[in-house]
């Protein structure tokens, strides 16, 4: 692998043998053919960018293509430490199918994940997945999107409070006056600053939406990570949510990773989607959580149907034990609301945008006096009010298209799209807890795993189609077998599947 000003250290997978075997000979009669997928895979890439990053003189560093494939392979693994990757370049067999037989030191490994952040964060994610996409015969017409709470690298343990915040910043300013030229001191500052700046922007969003301040705490080691509750019940810690949009084939199309919110990358995720597909998708499966205004402006500006319930709002109802807004049925005609008792409810006031509240109508003046549901429905003395905002046209809507039988029947596949992504992330490749520090960092963290669940979904869909034929084929004759080749080829057939066919007549011999 040579561009026009740097020459790589590359290795040749054909030249390996296990004893009198070839190493792709022993991998196809063992039946390991994922070796064989990721590698293809990988050699479809443009590696320009990457080898353009190194310098055109000084000692040859490894090949970009054959250290990407020893990562990647590894994390498909659950293979995470560097450590860990040495050795696995070293041992696994498959492993030296991918890297051509190259064993670069740990050291290696990681700056080359450094000095390529940026594009494994988006561009060769896209490019990666646009290949995968094609070699599968799958799209992004139906989407499914999720998200998760993963716990951050630094300890749960130590969090501080406002006031240990500033405190802790006003000591590392004192500590450079006293020592200026101390290296320690000026990060200690610089790294307390950025603690303090970040814990200031949280308290002001709190106090902006009116919420309690008491259980605000931050990280000193790591304050990107918002503290959070949990899954599973294992309480709160300084964690980062990461999210996902997969298709029908469980392949990731889009991935984002922020600190506390899941509904904030729906649009990036939706436009990172259409770049790699080359389209916006049709329809868009959530979950109650991304009942938002945001999301649902989001898919309304791309066109794109979004199917998502009501249950996050609905629960909260149910748990005060009143009726849920959306239990009142609006009147266009008459600009009234029509209350389950059947009493209406009129236009009361229109109130102005300010600081915590955004612009809206009051509704009420029903009869709540007498009623038989009062009890269901308000505890006010007034009577029950109903506030009406400009987003709740777009809401009544999706309420409306969630309550039709074949959407319902549409939105139920929702489970089997997405959710057992994050149970294939954390299982099989152990992403339950990240192990760099730093919002990027952990960003190119998560984005390393999706490349390799990617890969791993191309694996297993790919060696379903190997063994649709094996089944189809294991009972032709040899006639038949050069008879259905011919017209695979003819037929326009990819060329990977038909490459599927040719393992398995080399197994067969």
């Amino acid at each position: 692998m040579i561009n026009s000003d740097r020459r790589f250290i590359t290795g040749d997978p054909q030249a390996i043998f296990l004893g009198t075997a070839r190493l792709q000979d022993y991998l196809q009669q063992s039946g390991l053919l994922a070796p064989l997928t990721v590698a293809r895979l990988l050699d479809e890439q443009d590696w320009q960018t990457f080898e353009q990053r190194y310098a055109a003189t000084g000692r040859a560093p490894y090949a970009p293509r054959l250290m990407m494939g020893l990562i990647l392979y590894g994390v498909m693994q659950g293979v995470h430490s560097l450590r860990e990757l040495e050795r696995l370049a070293r041992l696994d067999l498959g492993c030296m199918w991918i890297t051509g037989g190259i064993a670069p030191d740990h050291a290696n490994i990681g700056r080359f994940i450094v000095m390529h952040e940026e594009s494994l964060t988006q561009d060769f994610f896209e490019s990666l997945t646009r290949t995968i996409l094609k070699a599968t015969h799958s799209n992004n017409t139906r989407l499914a999107g999720d998200g998760t709470v993963i716990e951050a690298a630094c300890s749960h343990y130590n969090l501080l409070k406002e006031e240990a915040v500033r405190a802790r910043s006003a000591a590392a300013i004192k500590a450079v006056e006293y020592t200026p030229d101390d290296a320690v001191a000026q990060y200690e500052q610089q790294s307390s600053q950025q603690c303090k700046t970040i814990f200031e922007q949280r308290l002001s969003a709190r106090h902006r939406h009116g919420k309690s301040i008491d259980s605000l705490r931050i990280s000193p080691i790591e304050p990107e990570a918002m503290v959070q509750r949990l899954k599973r019940g294992h309480g709160f810690a300084p964690s980062y949510k990461p999210s996902v949009l997969a298709n029908e084939n469980r392949i990731i199309t889009a991935l984002a990773l922020h600190p506390s919110s899941e509904t904030q990358v729906i649009a990036p995720m939706l436009d990172q989607s259409a770049r790699v597909s080359g389209a916006h998708a049709k329809e868009l499966l959530l979950d109650a959580g991304y009942f938002d205004d945001e999301v649902i402006e989001a898919t309304l500006a791309r066109k794109v149907n979004l199917l998502c319930p009501e249950g996050q709002w609905l629960a909260k109802s149910k748990e005060a034990g009143l009726f849920h807004k959306s239990a009142f049925e609006y009147d266009t005609h008459t600009d009234s609301y029509r209350c389950p008792a059947g009493q209406t409810l009129v236009l009361l006031s229109q109130c102005a945008k300010t600081l915590r509240t955004r612009a809206h109508d009051v509704y009420g003046n029903a009869n709540c006096g007498g009623c038989h549901l009062r009890k269901n429905c308000t505890n006010a003395v007034q009577g029950r009010c109903i506030k009406r905002y400009p987003e709740d046209i777009q809401r009544e809507a999706l309420r409306l298209a969630m309550q039709q039988p074949q959407m319902r029947g549409i939105f139920s596949q929702r489970k089997a799209m997405v959710e057992p992504v994050f149970s294939s992330l954390r299982c099989q490749q152990g992403l339950n807890r990240f192990r760099r520090r730093g919002l990027q960092a952990v960003k190119r963290e998560f984005a390393l795993h999706v490349m390799a669940h990617n890969l791993s979904r191309a694996v297993a869909l790919l060696r379903a189609l190997f063994t649709l034929f094996y089944a189809v084929f294991s009972g032709l004759s040899e006639v038949a077998h050069a008879f259905y080749d011919r017209a695979f080829r003819l037929s326009g057939i990819p060329s990977r599947i038909r490459s599927l066919h040719g393992i398995y007549l080399n197994v067969q011999q």
